[in-house]
């Protein structure tokens, strides 16, 4: 018999009443569960995640495993990159392109447009929705356009905050221009078509934002982001947006950029609430590292989101940013499963 259909996230995005916050947690459908890991060692990331069947698995992973209340595509933020024209390797040090744009004078003429790559996503949630048989939400993805350009531009995950990115986005303007822009209709491809082969809900990660000064993404990333998230709420779907370390530049995310905004472990649930605007949902922001520690210490931690969800009940539980590979699985079942029994 099929299971009763779970639309706690949907109905938090969308302002109905509830009786618990909805549950989900960051790169939940990898690094910590076993299971995962025994595939990504057989398989490799890159065919994981190109073989529809084993990446609706994994999918559904944290869903069957933890019982969280969504479960999120199985992708990369770099599939719209590659759908570019950009190579992508993933290695043990994280992915690496061996032709980033600033190694060619004219970054712009490097561009190829192969959506081809796109349909590997796809493909996977057809897969799941013949695996999932209705149960929960599937939330669907894209890397933010700063965040993105940054690794196309330099080619890796940078530890010196994209320092020759940012140099080039303040010295050839017009270029950066042009590659936000074609970036964006990229990303709005990709949105629209994970839409319409049934994601319920979309999440934008812009999981650099903080590496450049507020105005300078308002004036060359927020219209993108504007652009894509509109996107996909005009095909009637509700929009996360996750801009990690954007700070006291909060209050430029308005109403018309998203419905619910994620916010990192840098900045206080509180504080989001006084800096956005009282229509908006809010997500996250317990750090992840926090779940190293004793299952009474995260308990303790845990008890100070009651008394925010009665306040502010349009509110997703979730972390401040990703799960590590190197996170305690059995702390994570202790978190889901504390959120769902505590008394709200």
């Amino acid at each position: 018999m099929e299971k009763l259909r779970n639309t706690l996230l949907l109905d938090t995005l969308c302002g109905r009443e509830v009786s618990r916050p909805p549950v989900w947690l960051m790169r939940q459908a990898g690094r910590v569960l076993p299971r995962y890991r025994e595939l990504s060692a057989q398989y490799g990331f890159k065919k994981l995640m190109a073989n529809a069947d084993l990446a609706a698995t994994v999918t559904l992973l944290p869903v069957d495993t933890w019982g969280v209340d969504a479960a999120i595509l199985f992708s990369d933020i770099l599939i719209v990159p590659m759908a570019m024209g950009l190579q992508v390797e993933w290695t043990r040090q994280g992915p690496q392109m061996p032709r980033p744009l600033l190694s060619y004078d004219d970054p712009c003429s490097r561009l190829k447009t192969d959506t081809s790559i796109l349909e590997q996503s796809f493909r996977t949630i057809d897969s799941f929705q013949k695996k999932r048989h209705g149960v929960v939400p599937l939330i669907g993805f894209c890397g933010g356009p700063l965040t993105c350009l940054c690794y196309m531009l330099q080619g890796n995950g940078s530890k010196d905050g994209f320092t020759e990115a940012v140099k080039y986005f303040y010295t050839h303007r017009r270029t950066t221009e042009l590659l936000v822009d074609a970036f964006t209709e990229m990303s709005i491809i990709y949105a629209t078509g994970q839409v319409q082969h049934g994601i319920e809900v979309f999440q934008l990660f812009e999981s650099f934002a903080g590496v450049v000064p507020d105005n300078l993404y308002r004036e060359l990333f927020l219209p993108s982001v504007r652009r894509i998230l509109s996107a996909v709420r005009s095909l009637g779907v509700p929009t996360i947006f996750f801009p990690k370390g954007i700070g006291a530049g909060l209050p430029m995310i308005t109403p018309d950029v998203c419905d619910t905004v994620s916010i990192d472990w840098q900045t206080s649930l509180d504080e989001a609430c006084s800096l956005l605007h009282p229509s908006m949902g809010l997500q996250g922001n317990m750090d992840p590292r926090l779940l190293h520690a004793s299952k009474p210490v995260i308990a303790r931690h845990l008890e100070q989101y009651i008394s925010f969800f009665r306040r502010h009940p349009r509110w997703i539980f979730n972390l401040g940013h990703g799960l590590t590979k190197d996170i305690p699985a059995e702390n994570v079942a202790f978190v889901v499963n504390w959120v769902k029994q505590a008394h709200w």
